[in-house]
């Protein structure tokens, strides 16, 4: 018996010698490479306005005319299109009022829409800039407060557009 177990531990152990010398033999069909495709598109993006929500001009007593100075408005223009090609920015008045003289720059507004900013180029991203608002009032009869409304709007344009 003692035989038998010596001969079938031989046997044994010589299966798992052969069992593990075949598992750590590099076959030929193998593969230990590969690729990976990778795709991606940039696309075109947002064109954002925005403009300080608010502008005070302060008090002023009233008079035949009230000169409240001027004051900056503050507008970032925000383009991920990617056409650089430059930006108008037009306001008009949300109201009317005879006795106002609201101006960005030295366009006077009105209820028709003027452009107060042409930028003939602009970068991808945050294109910051200051308008100068002026206001003065003409004939006002009482003290009162007094409110505007001013309506903006940004339109991409090309370079034919601000040769012109």
């Amino acid at each position: 018996m003692k035989k038998s177990m010596i001969k079938g531990s031989i046997l044994c152990g010589t299966m798992v010698l052969v069992g593990l010398n075949s598992g750590l033999t590099a076959q030929a069909a193998d593969n230990l490479s590969g690729n990976t495709n990778v795709g991606a598109e940039v696309t075109t993006g947002d064109v954002i306005l925005k403009v300080d929500s608010s502008t005070d001009f302060g008090q002023k007593p009233l008079d035949k005319v009230v000169d409240f100075g001027k004051k900056n408005i503050n507008y970032t223009v925000t383009d991920y299109t990617g056409t650089k090609n430059g930006f108008s920015i037009s306001a008009k008045l949300g109201d009317s009022d005879t006795t106002r003289s609201l101006k960005i720059g030295d366009k006077e507004l009105s209820e028709t829409a003027v452009a107060v900013v042409i930028a003939g180029s602009n970068t991808v991203g945050p294109n910051e800039g200051v308008v100068e608002a002026s206001l003065v009032y003409t004939d006002a009869q009482d003290t009162q407060k007094l409110n505007s409304v001013i309506e903006w709007e940004l339109t991409n344009t090309t370079t034919k557009e601000i040769s012109e």
